[in-house]
C-alpha cells in the first residue's frame, strides 16, 4: 500500500510540474478554473480504455512481427483509441467553455491551444497510475532495477512529455476553434489526424519490443534482440521527431499570438 501511495504521489507531483510549464508556454495564461475543468475531463478520458483492455484477452503478437505489423498494432491499439477519447474530452471542454455562462468568453486562442495539452497530461497521469498498479510491469522492473517506483517516475517524465507534445500538435489546429464563430470542423479533423499519426509514430518502434519483453521477460536471446533492432532504431528516430514537432508548434503558436496582438494594437483608435 505504501508503494502505491508513493507511486501516485510521484505521478501527481510531476504532472503538476508539467501543468505549470504548460501555463508558461505562451504569454497568455489560461484561468485556473478552466485548467481544473480540462484536467478533470482529461482524467476521465482513459477510463473506458482501461476497462476495455482489462476485460479483453491479452494481445498475442504475430510470429516474427514486422514493422508493418507494429504500425497496425500501434495505430489500432494506441493512436486511434487514445487520441479518440482525448478528442472527446477536448471537445467537451470546448463546448462547456463556449456555452456555459460561468465560463463565457474564456475560450481564447491560447486556451484553445492548451486544451489538448492539459487533457493529454491528465490522460497520461491516469495511464501512469494504471501502469504503476500493473504487477507484471512493476515486478519485472523491481527484479531488474531493484525499485518499482522507477515505473511511475520514468513514465511521468517520458510518457507525459509525449502526450503533451501530441497535445501541442493538436492544439495548433484546435486554437482555430476560438477564432471563428462557427464550429471549425476542418481544424478539428486536421488536429485529430496529426495527433493520431504522431501517437502511432511514437509507439511504432516501441510496441513490439515492449510487448515481447512483457511476454518473455528477460529470457530473450541475442538473436531475438537482433530481430527487434529495426524497431528500436525506428523509435530512436520517430520519438525525438514527434517531440521536436511539438516544440516547434509552441513557437509557431507564440508567433501567431504576437501577430494577433500586434494587429489588435494597430486597429485601436487613437
Amino acid at each position: 500500500m505504501g508503494s502505491i501511495i508513493a507511486a501516485f504521489s510521484i505521478i501527481l507531483v510531476i504532472t503538476a510540474g508539467w501543468v505549470i510549464l504548460a501555463q508558461h508556454l505562451l504569454p497568455v495564461r489560461t484561468k485556473w478554473r478552466v485548467v481544473a475543468l480540462t484536467l478533470f475531463l482529461g482524467a476521465l478520458a482513459p477510463l473506458p480504455l482501461l476497462l476495455m483492455f482489462h476485460l479483453k484477452d491479452k494481445l498475442v503478437l504475430p510470429e516474427d512481427p514486422t514493422l508493418i505489423d507494429a504500425f497496425m498494432i500501434s495505430l489500432t491499439m494506441a493512436g486511434l483509441p487514445e487520441e479518440g477519447v482525448k478528442t472527446v474530452a477536448v471537445l467537451a471542454a470546448f463546448f462547456i467553455l463556449k456555452h456555459f455562462s460561468v465560463f463565457h468568453q474564456q475560450l481564447d486562442r491560447a486556451t484553445g491551444f492548451r486544451l489538448p495539452i492539459l487533457c493529454g497530461l491528465a490522460f497520461a497521469a491516469v495511464e501512469n497510475m494504471g501502469y504503476s498498479l500493473n504487477t507484471a510491469v512493476t515486478d519485472m522492473v523491481g527484479k531488474e532495477i531493484g525499485n518499482p517506483l522507477v515505473v511511475p517516475l520514468i513514465r511521468s517524465l517520458a510518457a507525459s512529455l509525449l502526450h503533451a507534445s501530441l497535445g501541442c500538435l493538436m492544439g495548433l489546429f484546435f486554437a482555430r476553434l476560438a477564432e471563428t464563430r462557427h464550429f471549425n470542423w476542418p481544424a478539428v479533423i486536421l488536429g485529430v489526424a496529426v495527433a493520431v499519426l504522431g501517437h502511432t509514430a511514437v509507439d511504432w518502434g516501441l510496441i513490439v519490443p515492449v510487448l515481447t519483453v512483457l511476454d518473455r521477460g528477460q529470457d530473450l536471446t541475442a538473436g531475438e534482440m537482433e530481430v527487434l533492432l529495426p524497431h528500436f532504431m525506428l523509435a530512436l528516430i520517430l520519438i525525438p521527431s514527434v517531440i521536436g514537432a511539438g516544440i516547434v508548434s509552441v513557437f509557431v503558436m507564440r508567433r501567431r499570438l504576437r501577430l494577433v496582438a500586434a494587429e489588435g494594437r494597430l486597429v485601436q483608435p487613437f
